[in-house]
């Protein structure tokens, strides 16, 4: 009876055993597991880091293109204004050209106009002089002129007051019709 009593105990012994066994297995493969989420998690976290650090990455390269690409944009741009600065320089340098051009045209034309000018003075003064000569000549003529005119006019004057003089003289007055009767009346 007691062997059956040692048996029954050895063997729920056993079943103890076997049942902290499988508990401890059971704990075990809860451990594994966790440890396994845990790991799982940690990858997440360690490629979620690696995935961050390589968009910063890409990020700074896009910002790098983007760098790259105003900086060409900006060299071009200067390139263009230096072009246009340049162009306009030359513009520049042309308009003055062409005004210093036009100015010395200007400055020959009027020096031609100032020659002229001043030969035609000249001429002027010339016949000027010639002319005072000569104009103290004609007005010597003219006066002489003038007295001559003068002379003639008063002779002209003269000889018609002659005639009218003599004309009053010769003339008889006219008869009217009735001191004409009155003479032949007065013989009758």
């Amino acid at each position: 009876h007691r062997d059956k009593k040692r048996d029954k105990e050895k063997v729920k012994e056993k079943e103890k055993a076997k049942e902290k066994e499988r508990d401890r297995d059971k704990e075990k493969e809860r451990n594994w597991d966790r440890d396994q989420e845990r790991e799982r998690e940690r990858d997440k976290d360690r490629n979620r880091d690696k995935d961050k650090e390589k968009d910063r990455e890409r990020e700074k390269e896009r910002h790098k293109d983007r760098e790259r690409v105003r900086d060409k944009d900006r060299d071009r741009d200067r390139d263009k204004d230096v072009d246009k600065d340049r162009d306009r320089d030359k513009d520049r340098e042309k308009d003055k050209d062409n005004e210093k051009k036009k100015d010395r045209e200007e400055v020959d034309q009027n020096k031609e106009k100032d020659d002229v000018m001043k030969e035609r003075e000249k001429d002027r003064d010339k016949i000027k002089d010639e002319g005072d000569k000569d104009r103290g000549e004609k007005e010597k003529d003219r006066d002489k002129e003038k007295e001559k005119d003068e002379k003639e006019k008063k002779k002209r004057e003269r000889e018609r007051d002659d005639k009218k003089k003599k004309e009053k003289r010769s003339r008889t007055p006219p008869r009217s019709y009735s001191s004409s009767r009155r003479s032949r009346s007065s013989s009758r």
